[in-house]
């Protein structure tokens, strides 16, 4: 499972390598999304709250799975939170979380599997 949008790509690949289907969580309902699960999470890249929405055709797919939860960038967690809530609303469980890179304090993210992890810069 991942949010849209960097992440996509990332999470078609490992899908296509692992023969697992992935779900995206996306940022604005549309109708066609039927019932969908929500859950707000706060963007560090806007400053604003957004919103995390499951698809209703994909919480069949999920009740009772172990699933993996990926993020491109994690800073402040938030996003992975907002993930976290609609997996348990859709009655899976998170087994991993992964991004691309994590940042800000490392000690917070050991147990995120990534590439590496960016250091933050003050000025």
């Amino acid at each position: 499972m991942t949010a849209e949008a960097k992440s996509i790509p990332l999470a078609y690949a490992l899908s296509v390598e692992s023969h697992k289907p992935y779900v995206v969580l996306r940022k604005v309902y549309k109708p066609y999304m039927g019932v969908a699960l929500s859950a707000e999470t706060l963007s560090i890249t806007t400053g604003e709250p957004q919103m995390l929405y499951l698809d209703e055709k994909d919480h069949k797919m999920l009740a009772g799975k172990r699933v993996v939860l990926l993020d491109d960038v994690i800073s402040t967690g938030s996003t992975l939170q907002g993930m976290r809530l609609v997996l348990e609303k859709a009655g899976a469980e998170a087994v991993a979380e992964a991004a691309i890179f994590t940042e800000g304090e490392r000690a917070q993210w050991r147990h995120i599997i990534s590439l590496g992890h960016l250091p933050l810069f003050t000025g």
